[in-house]
């Protein structure tokens, strides 16, 4: 009798909603065991009834985490790293927008830590198993969900905004992390071999008809429905196809580090001059490390397999 093939598993944060709720399903069709991630556990549970139901697939499942906090994101990829040897997808796709300023029970600033800092801390704690999923011609991918917002400003002095804090501020701070961040970990696996088996691309959308717009300010509450989804919104469902794409389609294998912009088609763009500055990507990383609170005894104990990478892996 022939060996049970392995099934691919896929880690979608926000899947529990919009566009992650969207791409959860578009996985679960494709034949992955799916985990949706969120903070809501009747609306969590809720929705991988929903998944199942609309997919065919018994193989999708809740777990709950508020990833607007380190430790939790620490204790999500814990404890999936106990139930699952290897991870084949990982999606970003929880995120917020607020219009007002606060702070998490960590001590950062909530969009901030949301829409980045959660994602650096799970990517980088998962990455042993997408490690352990991907191969040559076949390499396990994230995708990271973010806004279109380009060229923005990293205010590494004050992430937290406490001198001037403002949406497009906010909004312009956290999608140049993520960005950064993206060319950065591409980097930093191609520097120790690895670029071939873990790929990280950043999809960029534009607006997006989601419950994201519950906590707009004001005046984005009244702007994007009368003035923008008229001519660029999308729905979940269009949103997610991008996502799909990036997450599927053989003809992106392998394509890692890249940033792609859909408004009204999807399309790859360059990273601008301090979006690709190695030095950038550095003090980002230190950043996130500082911010995480880990000492170097603890980052060097999780990572053993990383003892020979180059200056800069451990920023």
């Amino acid at each position: 009798m022939a060996p049970e093939l392995e099934v691919p598993c896929a880690v979608v944060t926000g899947g529990t909603d919009g566009i992650g709720k969207e791409t959860a399903l578009g996985l679960a069709r494709g034949g992955y065991r799916v985990i949706v991630v969120g903070r809501d556990a009747v609306k969590g549970s809720r929705a991988a009834r929903e998944l199942r139901a609309r997919s065919g697939s018994e193989k999708v499942e809740y777990l709950e985490a508020d990833l607007s906090l380190a430790r939790e994101a620490d204790r999500l990829a814990g404890e999936i790293a106990r139930r699952f040897p290897s991870l084949h997808r990982l999606v970003h796709s929880a995120g917020v927008v607020r219009g007002r300023r606060e702070i998490t029970e960590q001590g950062i600033e909530s969009n901030f830590a949301v829409n980045y800092l959660g994602r650096f801390v799970l990517t980088e704690r998962l990455l042993p198993l997408l490690l352990a999923a991907g191969g040559s011609g076949n390499a396990a991918r994230v995708v990271i969900v973010g806004g279109a917002a380009r060229g923005g400003k990293i205010h590494f002095e004050d992430v937290n905004l406490t001198r001037r804090f403002g949406t497009v501020r906010v909004v312009r701070q956290f999608c140049e992390a993520n960005d950064v961040f993206t060319v950065e970990l591409a980097r930093r696996l191609a520097a120790t071999g690895a670029g071939g088996r873990v790929t990280v691309t950043s999809l960029k959308l534009g607006v997006v008809r989601t419950n994201i717009r519950r906590e707009f300010p004001r005046w984005m509450r009244w702007l994007v429905p009368l003035a923008l989804d008229p001519l660029i919104g999308q729905t979940p469902s269009e949103a997610a196809a991008s996502a799909l794409r990036l997450l599927l389609d053989d003809d992106l294998e392998g394509v890692t580090g890249a940033l792609f912009l859909k408004l009204r088609n999807l399309r790859r763009i360059a990273p601008g001059p301090r979006t690709s500055d190695p030095l950038q990507g550095q003090k980002l990383w230190a950043l996130s490390e500082a911010l995480t609170s880990r000492s170097p005894s603890e980052r060097s104990g999780r990572w053993p397999s990383w003892q020979h990478a180059p200056p800069g892996w451990r920023a």
